[in-house]
């Protein structure tokens, strides 16, 4: 009733207060009165209050002048900063280095989800997968589809608008004797200019790529070759497996790095075309329906359903294509991938660039750090804004006994918020613009300055800024106003027991984010590790792999050259041995076809890799014969076996090595008989599995050349190496590779994952220490009396570090229960994308558990240490 009566008397901002004025009363007279008495005055003075009615109309005119009370509340602000630097300091650096990371973070996530969106038609285009299936078993799940697919879908489906092919290829250009080995070569369809966005700088796109010998190249292309980049007319050499002058008739803008499909030279379709014709004129590289070398385009109309379209076109595809699937039991897809999401969700054969493909789990699992990161910093203010009420508390009670309300004191404490956080912001901005670079650097990234000049980046900015301030300066602001005047004048402040269960929760909350980081990136560490030093079944050691010749390749004296090239190289001390092959480890193999025992049926079929090498091959690898042997120049006859791997062998149904010896297997049209078994190698990296391989004895492959160097003396065996290829091998570039550095490659996005988590791991754990700290003072100051009492009956200091650090420690040890199945369950995840992969030891979340309870110990001990120290004295006058 009393209460009722006050609400109708008191404006909402006023009621707070008095309330909390009447029931401090209320509750000494409970002890000095009884209750019955107590009760009676309470009801007495809340309606002999009535006489301040005056002030619910008087409140409303308090605030119209705004202006003045928002600079007031700012001046306020920064003289509180500089008399408490030191908290201010903290809690500027917390926010700042939480900022600083969520907008690294967010910086890479964007760049990440940007692939393949500045094409203007990009809601529309799609890639066309090319899928296979054996005896209902998905046999090829690849990027690249086969040439007749594109024109099939434009003269069957109408929601097809256009279609563009891209078969990729490396060669050798040369202009005026100058040879460069180019790897992003593309054969084009005309159309390849219309439905993707490279800008065109010289030519015209309805016919640059229209007609026979006919090329585009990029502007840094021109200028390595030409000097400028209006060469539209020019001639330009062509050596690979065909050898053509191709006429420039355009220059395109360098594409972009957020582009999932690269280019240096476009070479027109109809070039191709005119090395594949048939007898009948018809060219295999516009009908056939198995040569997937073709990454194939299709811009769709507006609207149209992916689903709806793939299930259409299954249908139409069996009326086409229904007996051969019927008559050979396999069946072929063709789905399609919208083209925005290849560079994250794409893991498949022959994709255009594999060594940049993105991971769509490793930029959610960055967003998630961020957000934690973040919200630590935000905690980390809560708790050093609470360590400093008890100190601020009188501030509070004089502003209200000197008429101040609570709605004010809430602003200025929020304004407080959003000063320091736009200070923080700020700096955040100027740390991640200047430190940009070596971002890059640490992560291998591509990222720009110009991204800080696009809306969205400073809409995000303002948006966390805004949320920020709010989240982190409200509860302060809340727990400061609701100081009562008289209590804290009095000196009789006492801890609210919610406010203290709330700072435990954050706490534990940080450093279960921090370990949750550290065990983290332990985990991805020792993966990484694991990969590195699994034994990948092949010697890769002092292992220098020249490219082989393009110029001249195709001369029927060629692989007499080829091998009197390699006898030269083995009369040098410094080369142990040498071989030549078509592919070498670590290199994807696109070399497939199908494999049967003889005496099998058709339906038996699968498809295997193959690797075409010489005599020389196992032995200088290193890899093991589990039975059978290896070709042999004194049996001529050898061109007519095959040696197989493990996997292989598994897939024919073979029991053993020694009984797939001397069995009879139809390879490519002709019987071969195994004559040996070399055991299961890591062709790829161990994050794929291990494929079928046979390995055909090719004495001409000339894709690359194998040195085993016999020194550590690289630089001469390089020099070497190179004078005996330029003389036999005259206008080919020279180009090499150490393997290991090779075929390391491939792990080049955990590496940098590894880089980035550790980074960003790094960045929580110091501003949870903060937050720590920020703790640490808070229960220090609140105990003060507690530790000069204690030091007067005889406490040392090293006691009292104990018992003011028991707490933090047992918030760690809570902290580490709750992180420790999070973090399995997130990293077994993970892991699980891994053929080869550890196991989640125990030890991981010991060794995260130490690291933080170590932490923890030395942001708690320097300040208890300091605490613990003070003068008795001292402490027992305190307050």
């Amino acid at each position: 009733m009393a209460e009722k009566l006050l609400r109708f008397i008191y404006d909402d901002q006023l009621l707070d207060d008095i309330l909390g004025d009447l029931q401090e009363i209320f509750h000494d007279r409970v002890e000095s009165k009884g209750l019955f008495r107590a009760q009676l005055h309470y009801f007495k003075d809340a309606f002999l209050s009535i006489r301040n009615y005056d002030l619910r109309r008087k409140r409303k005119v308090i605030h119209n002048n705004s202006i003045p009370m928002l600079k007031n509340y700012i001046k306020t602000t920064f003289r509180t900063l500089a008399k408490n630097q030191v908290y201010s300091a903290l809690n500027i650096l917390g926010l700042a280095l939480g900022i600083a990371a969520c907008l690294f973070i967010a910086q890479y996530v964007a760049y990440e989800y940007s692939y393949d969106k500045f094409h203007s038609n990009h809601e529309n285009l799609y890639r066309v997968k090319y899928m296979v299936y054996r005896g209902g078993d998905l046999d090829i799940d690849c990027a690249a589809a086969v040439p007749r697919v594109g024109p099939f879908m434009k003269e069957n489906m109408p929601e097809v608008v256009d279609f563009a092919r891209a078969f990729p290829m490396s060669a050798v250009f040369e202009k005026d004797n100058i040879q460069f080995r180019e790897k992003r070569v593309q054969i084009a369809d005309p159309s390849f200019l219309k439905i993707f966005d490279y800008p065109l700088l010289y030519g015209d796109s309805e016919t640059v790529l229209e007609g026979p010998n006919k090329v585009v190249i990029t502007e840094s292309v021109a200028n390595k070759y030409f000097g400028r980049t209006d060469v539209v007319g020019e001639n330009i050499m062509l050596y690979t497996w065909i050898e053509k002058t191709l006429e420039i008739t355009g220059v395109t803008a360098d594409v972009p790095e957020n582009s999932h499909l690269k280019y240096n030279f476009l070479i027109s379709y109809e070039t191709l075309n005119q090395e594949t014709r048939n007898d009948d004129g018809t060219a295999s590289s516009e009908t056939a329906w198995g040569w997937y070398d073709f990454n194939t385009y299709v811009l769709l109309k507006e609207g149209t359903d992916p689903k709806a379209f793939d299930e259409k076109f299954a249908e139409v595809l069996y009326a086409e294509r229904g007996e051969d699937f019927e008559k050979y039991d396999f069946r072929a897809d063709f789905p399609l991938q919208p083209i925005i999401d290849i560079h994250l969700y794409s893991n498949l054969l022959q994709e255009s660039e594999p060594t940049e493909q993105g991971d769509g789990d490793t930029v959610f699992f960055l967003s998630i750090i961020a957000a934690f990161i973040l919200i630590i910093a935000w905690i980390n203010y809560i708790n050093l804004s609470t360590a400093k009420s008890l100190e601020r508390a009188k501030e509070v009670g004089v502003r209200k006994s000197m008429g101040a309300y609570r709605k004010q004191l809430v602003n200025q404490f929020l304004t407080e918020a959003f000063v320091l956080n736009f200070i923080a912001l700020a700096l955040a901005v100027v740390v991640v613009i200047v430190t940009t670079p070596f971002f890059n650097q640490l992560i291998d990234s591509q990222l720009s300055r110009a991204f800080f000049l696009q809306p969205k980046f400073w809409l995000a900015v303002l948006g966390i800024y805004i949320i920020g301030s709010f989240l982190s300066g409200l509860y302060p602001a809340f727990i400061l106003s609701s100081f009562r005047p008289i209590q804290v004048l009095k000196g009789k402040m006492t801890t609210n027991k919610s406010g203290i269960l709330l700072r435990r929760i954050l706490v534990v909350f940080q450093f279960a984010a921090s370990v949750t980081l550290i065990a983290g990136t332990i985990i991805v560490y020792q993966q990484l590790s694991h990969m590195k030093n699994l034994d990948v079944g092949f010697d890769m050691t002092d292992t220098m792999v020249i490219r082989g010749p393009e110029v001249f390749a195709v001369d029927s004296l060629f692989g007499i050259t080829l091998k009197s090239f390699e006898n030269e190289l083995k009369n040098s001390s410094n080369i142990k041995a040498v071989t030549n092959s078509s592919n070498v480890p670590g290199d994807e193999i696109f070399w497939t076809r199908s494999l049967r025992k003889v005496e099998d049926t058709r339906d038996k079929d699968f498809i295997v890799y193959l690797v075409g090498v010489d005599q020389d091959y196992f032995p200088t690898y290193d890899i093991e014969f589990l039975a059978g042997r290896n070709y042999d120049k004194s049996f001529t006859t050898d061109t007519a076996n095959i040696i197989i791997n493990k996997a292989t062998m598994e897939s024919l149904k073979i029991a053993s090595p020694e009984e797939a010896i001397g069995q009879k297997v139809r390879h490519s049209g002709v019987n071969r008989t195994i004559i040996g078994v070399v055991d299961n190698y890591n062709q790829q990296s161990v994050k794929n599995n291990i494929n079928p391989l046979i390995f055909p004895l090719a004495e001409s492959a000339s894709s690359y050349i194998t040195l085993k160097l016999n020194t550590d003396d690289y630089q001469t065996a390089f020099e070497e190496s190179k004078a005996v290829f330029d003389d036999f091998f005259p206008g080919n570039p020279y180009d090499t590779f150490f393997l290991d550095e090779f075929y390391n490659k491939q792990y080049a996005n955990e590496q940098n994952f590894s880089r980035a988590f550790t980074l960003f791991a790094l960045f929580a754990i110091i501003v949870a220490c903060l937050g720590l700290f920020g703790l640490t003072s808070f229960t220090a100051l609140q105990r003060t009396k507690e530790i000069g009492i204690r030091k007067v009956l005889g406490a040392d200091v090293t006691q009292l570090v104990m018992i003011l650090s028991k707490e933090f420690l047992i918030l760690v040890v809570i902290a580490n229960v709750i992180s420790w199945p999070i973090v399995y369950l997130i990293m077994d995840g993970w892991l699980d994308n891994f053929t080869s992969r550890i196991s989640i030891g125990l030890s991981v979340f010991l060794i995260s558990a130490m690291l933080v309870i170590l932490i923890a110990l030395i942001a708690v001990g320097n300040k208890t240490l300091s605490i613990a120290k003070t003068n008795p004295v001292k402490a027992l006058r305190y307050e």
